[in-house]
């Protein structure tokens, strides 16, 4: 349904509506933003698993809580798991898969 898609642009709006976003960061050095959206690839691999209607379908919930300062700059996310499918890790349906970290 493109929930982590949006979330990722939500990030990256947050990101770029601080006024002198760019002035806080160090030339080669990841913002904020960019740590948290790396940490997906991860959180991905450990809760996504293949399903007959999705390859790549999230099989648990993600509260990320994002802070901000007065400046409205990124300083940190939460990110809260919930709702894992815990019966997957035992077995699966017909051409569905574990999740993704299994694989790898």
């Amino acid at each position: 349904a493109g929930k982590t898609e949006t979330t990722k642009k939500v990030l990256t709006y947050l990101a770029n509506v601080a006024p002198d976003h760019k002035a806080k960061k160090s030339p080669g050095e990841p913002g904020m933003e960019d740590k948290i959206l790396q940490s997906n690839p991860l959180l991905e691999a450990l809760g996504n698993a293949k399903t007959l209607r999705n390859n790549n379908s999230s099989r648990f919930g993600k509260w990320m809580k994002v802070g901000m300062n007065n400046h409205f700059l990124i300083q940190g996310c939460e990110i809260i798991n919930y709702l894992l499918e815990k019966s997957r890790v035992v077995t699966q349906s017909s051409m569905e898969r574990n999740y993704h970290i299994f694989y790898q």
